[in-house]
């Protein structure tokens, strides 16, 4: 369990909520930690005392439990579904078979859907990367697990909708929750994805270096500044490298290397990543 400390003097029943987690997981790694960075598992593994969160991080997580909690209250009174259902199966990889778990919010038995909630952002209201597989490792799961699976849902639960833009705007979510219907892949491919990700998981607990991707560290775009002597702004950013025909004469071009949002902001083990830290020696901008 990590650190946590208390910055804004948040009252005391909000930081028992957010201590008292009741999440406990399975197996070798869940559905999240397989989609996720090899390296952010093993480090918070071994640092997991050292850790240091501070409570106020944690709002929308605890948003998201209660969120839960009340859903599956309510869906254990509909028939025909399954509610907060954790799974488990065997898959096998370089150093051996691993238990892989994962917890569906709801199985819609009739429909054959998996259906997972999510309070989230309207940015997201089309779906992300990192949604589509976990449903789709949860899908995997539960075929082993014996359940016919079809299709695939995200309940959106938008916690920054505004009802002006909606009014003003048909391509803005029209309300504050949506269902958002999530592409599901075939079993061969889906197979295919869990055993590299395992194999990755694996490495990296052994003692290979596995980095994170840019996908991973949640990175802007780079970027190209045609920059001027003498002036303090640019003349002009681009979002590819200019072709000499695009460079005034006596101009420059520096290359804005795009943030890693996620080592810079989010990561909790970024103080202890040799990635992280080989990376900040290097400067930022490079010109040319």
């Amino acid at each position: 369990m990590p650190v946590y400390t208390n910055k804004h003097n948040l009252p005391a029943v909000i930081v028992d909520a957010v201590v008292n987690d009741p999440y406990v997981g399975g197996g070798d790694v869940s559905a999240t930690k397989l989609i996720d960075a090899p390296q952010v598992k093993v480090l918070g593994a071994k640092y997991r005392d050292q850790v240091q969160v501070d409570v106020s991080e944690r709002v929308w997580s605890l948003l998201g439990q209660c969120v839960h909690t009340i859903l599956e209250r309510a869906g254990l009174r509909q028939e025909g579904m399954i509610a907060e259902h954790r799974m488990f199966a065997e898959v096998e990889g370089p150093y051996g078979p691993w238990q892989l778990s994962g917890q569906a919010d709801v199985i819609d038995l009739e429909r054959g859907v998996i259906r997972d909630y999510k309070v989230t952002t309207v940015f997201k209201a089309k779906g992300s990367a990192a949604w589509e597989q976990q449903l789709n490792v949860l899908a995997w799961l539960a075929r082993a697990n014996g359940y016919q699976i079809h299709g695939l849902e995200i309940v959106g639960i938008f916690r920054d909708w505004r009802k002006v833009e909606a009014e003003r705007n048909p391509n803005y979510p029209q309300a504050a929750i949506q269902v958002i219907p999530i592409a599901l892949w075939d079993p061969v491919t889906v197979a295919a994805y869990i055993t590299e990700r395992v194999a990755l998981h694996q490495s990296m607990q052994a003692g290979v270096q596995v980095d994170c991707t840019d996908e991973e560290r949640w990175k802007d775009p780079d970027q190209w500044a045609i920059v001027k002597p003498g002036l303090k702004r640019a003349l002009k950013v681009l979002d590819h490298d200019p072709a000499p025909s695009e460079i005034p004469e006596g101009c420059s071009v520096e290359v804005r290397r795009g943030e890693y949002k996620r080592c810079q902001h989010y990561c909790e083990v970024a103080p202890w990543c040799p990635q992280w830290a080989a990376e900040n020696m290097v400067p930022d901008e490079e010109e040319r």
